[in-house]
């Protein structure tokens, strides 16, 4: 007997598929604009990192809670991630370059320098 079970795209269904590999919270105020890596905010909101191993995913319901009253937080999607994501030996993180910075939706104009 032959059974076909249907299959979906992840791709076909992005808001499922964002769902199921889950969200990274980016930090506006701390990410630097000459930092080498742009700033997460770690899971359950305990601090900041730059490895986004300590960031996440999480549901998009705990990252909506996260940044609930924060305006300077932005939610990105796993899937969008991943293929920027830099693995090191000891980390993965994601790099602090313009065309990462357009591509996430972090608008340069509001990133502080650090001294």
């Amino acid at each position: 007997m032959d059974v076909k079970l249907p299959t979906i795209n992840p791709d076909a269904t992005s808001a499922n598929y964002d769902e199921v590999t889950g969200y990274y919270l980016v930090s506006k105020r701390w990410t630097m604009i000459n930092d080498v890596n742009i700033t997460f905010i770690r899971c359950k909101g305990l601090g900041y990192c730059y490895n986004s191993k300590w960031a996440g995913p999480m549901s998009k319901f705990e990252a909506e809670k996260i940044c609930q009253s924060k305006k300077t937080t932005l939610i990105i999607s796993h899937s969008l991630l991943k293929s920027l994501l830099v693995i090191t030996s000891d980390s993965v993180s994601l790099p602090n370059t313009g065309e990462i910075r357009k591509l996430i939706g972090l608008d340069s104009g509001e990133l502080q320098l650090a001294n």
